[in-house]
């Protein structure tokens, strides 16, 4: 009986020991066979790879797309996040190449997906790639299509990109992140919440400079020191406008350090634009002769690189610019030598400046140029200034008509009807007189007493006392 027991137990035992074994086995094939499908599809994956980084874009998304059919989400999310982000990189390139908005919303779609997926304790670089991939796709996309609302989610990826991309750890990456962020912001700050995006533009501008140093990444710096000074030259509008104002030439000049005429002469003739007008702006408050004069020498260094022909627009609006600024010095005291080279700027920028291409340029400097005549008109008494000053606005009036531009064409009217009467006590006192009362009454067209009642005061009282006199 024990013999028979003993038998029986060894029985079972040596069963349960085979099947145990023959479950064994079968695992083991199993995964054997599971091992060699995961290496037949990074074998394919790597061969994708290789062929997107040899721009053969739509062959690699073919095994990519081949690849995703095959593979099981929930057996292997790692590797379907990672084949998600390279399937949005190939999207992203074709958007380069044909149908730029449909790839590009195809390539946030594989991102999101790929960003959804990822672990970013397990693989946070493959995760901040995925993000930047993601912001990146955004930025492209907010050039045509809900800019607001693309930027905004292009933040979004970005400052995720950022928990990993960090200054010690990466630091390329976060210069690079922080750069975009600064852009983004940058944009944004065209639609709403101006000042504050301003700040965080420039917040993130700054943190770029703690990697792009002169020494190490020269043009990014110089770069970024130019992105800088455009940023606090904003700013200036709202608050702190001497602060703000300081800070843009300041980064301006650091941006100068690297920019030479030599080497790069659109950037060295860029910066001293900049320049010139951050010290214009500051001579428009203070009408100091320091401020005038280093306005004067930055716009005068551009010019050693703008020219009528390389550049004429560009050209053309420093000299009109130049011009502005000795009406400041004027303005400030210095009169007639200063308002005839404020002419001769003006006129300068004219030689580009036609009624036809640029209207609005064209009767602007034409107005300023009136103006310059009437004031020299005060100390020179001259009847050619009072002249050439009605010249002018008669030409600013070929554009300024009562319908497109009714308060430009009624301040000119007003100008003109009082060089009209200066012009009475010189020479044929009724012809300008009454001249100067057709001006005055086409003027009152626009400024009536409803819509504008101190201008409409001030002209009706001078063509009342013209009426009198006439009379």
């Amino acid at each position: 009986m024990d013999l028979w027991l003993g038998g029986l137990i060894g029985a079972i035992i040596g069963a349960v020991l085979a099947a145990i074994g023959i479950a064994v086995a079968i695992i083991l094939s199993e995964y054997k066979r599971q091992q060699a499908d995961r290496n037949k599809i990074l074998n394919r994956l790597d061969t994708a790879d290789i062929l997107l980084q040899e721009n053969m874009t739509a062959d690699a998304l073919a095994i990519y797309t081949s690849l995703l059919k095959e593979l099981s989400k929930e057996r292997d999310l790692e590797t379907y996040a990672l084949i998600k982000n390279s399937e949005g990189k190939c999207y992203y390139n074709l958007s380069f190449r044909t149908k730029r908005s449909e790839n590009l919303i195809k390539a946030i779609a594989a991102f999101e997906d790929s960003a959804k997926f990822s672990n970013p304790q397990k693989s946070p670089d493959s995760y901040a790639l995925t993000c930047y991939n993601l912001g990146s796709a955004y930025m492209n996309l907010s050039e045509f299509h809900e800019e607001e609302q693309s930027l905004k989610k292009a933040v979004e990826a970005f400052r995720k990109t950022l928990s990993v991309y960090t200054l010690s750890l990466n630091p390329s990456g976060y210069a690079l992140v922080n750069h975009n962020l600064c852009s983004a912001y940058n944009v944004l700050a065209g639609f709403d919440d101006i000042e504050n995006n301003l700040l965080k533009a420039a917040k993130y501008c700054e943190e770029t400079l703690n990697v792009y140093t002169p020494e190490g990444y020269p043009l990014n710096h110089a770069d970024a020191q130019m992105k800088l000074g455009s940023i606090f030259n904003a700013l200036s509008s709202f608050r702190n406008k001497e602060e703000h104002l300081s800070k843009a030439v300041n980064s301006y000049k650091a941006a100068l350090n690297i920019y030479n005429h030599e080497k790069y002469p659109a950037e060295f003739a860029a910066a001293h634009k900049s320049i010139g007008d951050c010290y214009k702006s500051f001579a428009e408050n203070s009408e100091s002769e320091s401020d005038i004069i280093n306005a004067v020498t930055a716009y005068e260094e551009a010019l050693n690189i703008y020219s009528a022909d390389n550049d004429p627009i560009v050209y053309a609006g420093i000299k009109k610019t130049l011009g502005d600024v000795y009406s400041l010095y004027a303005a400030a005291g210095e009169k007639p030598d200063t308002l005839l080279k404020a002419i001769r700027f003006y006129e300068e920028a004219l030689t580009i400046y036609n009624a036809v291409d640029q209207p609005l340029e064209f009767s602007g400097i034409q107005q300023k140029l009136g103006n310059a005549q009437l004031m020299i008109f005060t100390v020179s008494g001259k009847e050619e200034n009072l002249l050439t000053g009605i010249t002018a606005y008669l030409e600013a009036l070929r554009v300024m008509t009562i319908l497109e531009h009714p308060l430009d064409y009624a301040s000119i009217h007003h100008r003109l009807g009082d060089a009209y009467t200066d012009l009475a006590k010189l020479a044929d006192e009724a012809s300008n007189l009454k001249k100067a009362q057709s001006a005055y009454i086409e003027a009152l067209k626009v400024y009536t007493f409803e819509d504008s009642p101190l201008d409409h005061k001030v002209v009706a009282l001078k063509l009342e006392k013209i009426r009198r006199i006439v009379s």
